[in-house]
């Protein structure tokens, strides 16, 4: 998305909200002055969360870049959320790529679910959409491991939710 993309309000004019959030920085400044001037119209405008090139760059691979300025998630559950993913993504790329699997893919399960109950302890944000976007993360992870070595993930990822489950208390 960049300001080229920008939807025009000749297009669409019966057009009463435009709400963005999370949007390119560019993106985010051409809406807002493409679509200010319709606001006395009755236009709801609300673009908010311009993210920078980099932001977006940096977490074009980041399962859990949506709560990143989540209000309900502090800043620093947030990091150490993503840090704890991209551990478990490198615990759990090394062990399906090993040429000897140990079983130690319910252990990485059951280390990410633990750090996760640790930060929801201290600061209580993980919710049932939480919940289901850690999964999915994971999900992810297994995706692009398959995807990395050209195999069938499909026990391994069992595996790894199975850890999870028997660990978490989210």
């Amino acid at each position: 998305m960049d300001a080229s993309d920008c939807l025009l309000p000749h297009l669409v004019p019966d057009m009463e909200e435009v709400s963005l959030y999370g949007i390119p920085a560019d993106y985010a400044a051409a809406m807002r002055k493409t679509w200010r001037p319709h606001v006395r119209h009755g236009v709801q405008l609300d673009v908010r969360g311009a993210r920078k090139p980099e932001w977006v760059a940096a977490n074009t691979a980041n399962p859990l870049r949506d709560w990143d300025g989540r209000e309900h998630i502090p800043r620093t559950v947030y990091r150490k959320a993503v840090a704890q993913y991209k551990a478990t993504r490198d615990a759990f790329l090394a062990e399906v790529t090993s040429g000897e699997q140990q079983g130690n893919i319910e252990d990485i399960g059951r280390a990410f679910a633990s750090a996760l109950n640790a930060l929801d302890r201290r600061s209580p944000c993980i919710e049932t959409v939480e919940r289901e976007e850690l999964f999915d993360a994971l999900d992810f992870l297994v995706d692009k491991a398959q995807t990395a070595t050209g195999r069938d993930l499909s026990a391994a990822r069992a595996t790894l939710i199975e850890g999870v489950n028997s660990t978490r208390d989210w």
